[in-house]
């Protein structure tokens, strides 16, 4: 269904005209003080803006526009064809690129079958939806050298997350809701922004009213079959009319207020969990029972949450119950005992050890359906390398060992997802695959040669995860095993002097929307 809010012939007017008691002044205004207060932006930015059409990604675009030389950012769309709702999406996809064009700024349009996605993946279709958009912005922004992504999420949005959380069951960092800017990956090379978060769903179409701007509601977004649009449509009403007009509002400010609160104890939880737990992404997070019960129970939750979300990419339905059955299996369970977690995830008990990993037969989900054929990429050195299969990236810099004095000393306690190699013994063509048959290394600090397959039996590595682990190759020479076993070969020595730095990281870290 279109929506209209002016006569879209006579063409997008790109202009406000200042008046501070206008619609359009209030909500320029709004978005400057938003972008300001979190500094979102800076001269010389250039902005990915996702637009899916709807009113909340026009007035985003347009104000972004507004906006733009006052900031000294340069803009880009990016429209995503979900391929779920047939000609009406072609529809909104066409209004989208003649909008762009209208405001003398480049698109982006692609089109990815969502559902094809979701079965492949064994995801429910709202979370194949989010995976591949956000997947297609942060290409996007890598192909148009942009640093920023912005998104239209208000308000309401925020509103509408905070109580889906309370009820699903939530803690601090769930009352936190939508960040307002967040790394869009890993990398922290691209950043997400929400310029509109401070603004609520009626300023919004009042803004798009004044401004003549049309725009396009999904009919799936107010379908009772999802819970989101029940809160929308039928327990937000209810709770403006008979309990607080401004809910709303109240709740997004109490979103803010957990935030803060959150980004300072998560540091800590951070801190904890490094010291506790060994962490081997995408496999497992193998937490020391005796450590984490020296910690306050608050921070003991949250390293039981930490470690499922590290592993699964989201908590969605990962619950109070679910936590508290964690930490009964550390507290009063026997070596050997295990517990089923949502997602395909399992806690164990090994010892003094509570190991929380994919159970058997189930791999994650970046990775392909069982029995998927072997994987080969060349390793762009430098640069980064995405191994879907492995839901792992491959990040490669080069640099001279003389900027980094002390490195020679400390080899021997990097963390398991990274590792060094001397450049001079070595040259930038490397492949990264996973195991073949027959594979062997010599493991740092060991004579002699071992079979890949005895160095996963000493790791206790299951085998329905075995072939999903990157093995970094060099002609016929094995580097590293990411996450387990780095070679001898091609090792630091006072003789080396350029340096082959890999690292390792799980694609699906972030559980903010």
């Amino acid at each position: 269904m279109v929506k209209t809010c002016g006569d879209c012939r006579s063409g997008v007017s790109s202009e406000w005209d200042g008046s501070v008691n206008s619609e359009k002044g209030r909500f320029i205004r709004n978005v400057k003080s938003t972008i300001t207060r979190y500094d979102m932006l800076a001269p010389g930015d250039k902005v990915v803006v996702g637009v899916s059409g709807g009113p909340d990604s026009v007035a985003l675009l347009h104000a972004l526009h507004v906006l733009r030389d006052e900031f000294g950012v340069s803009l880009h769309v990016a429209h995503l064809n979900h391929m779920l709702r047939g000609e009406a999406a072609d529809e909104e996809a066409d209004y989208v690129e003649g909008l762009a064009d209208k405001l003398g700024i480049r698109c982006t349009v692609e089109a990815v079958d969502v559902r094809e996605y979701a079965e492949k993946t064994r995801v429910s279709i709202e979370l194949a939806a989010r995976d591949v958009r956000y997947d297609f912005y942060r290409r996007t922004a890598v192909d148009e050298g942009a640093s920023k992504v912005a998104l239209g999420h208000h308000a309401g949005d925020q509103a509408e997350t905070v109580l889906l959380r309370l009820i699903r069951g939530t803690g601090m960092s769930g009352l936190g809701g939508i960040p307002a800017v967040r790394p869009l990956d890993s990398t922290g090379d691209i950043t997400v922004i929400r310029p509109l978060l401070d603004l609520t769903p009626p300023e919004i179409r009042s803004y798009c009213h004044e401004a003549q701007l049309v725009y396009y509601i999904d009919a799936s977004n107010v379908s009772p079959v999802y819970l989101r649009n029940r809160i929308r449509h039928e327990l937000i009403p209810l709770l403006e009319q008979d309990y607080n007009p401004r809910v709303v509002r109240t709740l997004s400010n109490t979103a803010e207020l957990a935030q803060d609160d959150e980004d300072y104890i998560s540091c800590k939880v951070h801190e904890k969990l490094g010291q506790i737990a060994e962490v081997t992404l995408p496999h497992n997070v193998v937490i020391s029972i005796p450590g984490l019960g020296r910690q306050h129970i608050a921070i003991q939750r949250r390293i039981i949450r930490q470690a499922v979300c590290s592993l699964a990419g989201e908590l969605d339905d990962f619950q109070f119950i679910h936590v508290e059955k964690v930490l009964e299996l550390a507290g009063r369970g026997k070596t050997g005992s295990r517990i089923s977690l949502p997602g395909g995830l399992q806690a164990r008990r090994d010892y003094e050890r509570i190991i929380i990993e994919w159970a058997e037969g189930v791999k994650s989900q970046a990775s392909l359906p069982k029995g998927s054929p072997p994987f080969e990429y060349r390793l762009q050195v430098p640069g980064r390398t995405d191994i879907p299969e492995a839901c792992i990236t491959i990040e490669a810099d080069i640099f001279d060992i003389e900027d980094k004095p002390g490195l020679l000393n400390a080899i021997s306690c990097t963390n398991d997802d990274e590792a060094y190699f001397d450049l001079g013994l070595i040259d930038e063509n490397i492949t990264v695959r996973n195991r073949r048959p027959g594979d062997r290394l010599s493991p740092l600090g060991m004579k002699g040669r071992k079979k890949l397959k005895d160095i996963f039996i000493d790791k206790k590595i299951s085998r329905n995860i075995r072939d999903d682990i990157p093995v970094i190759i060099w002609g016929k020479e094995i580097l590293w095993v990411v996450g387990l076993c780095v070679s001898d070969f091609a090792k630091l020595s006072s003789r080396t002097e350029k340096v082959l730095h890999l690292r390792a990281t799980c694609r699906y870290l972030s559980c903010d929307q």
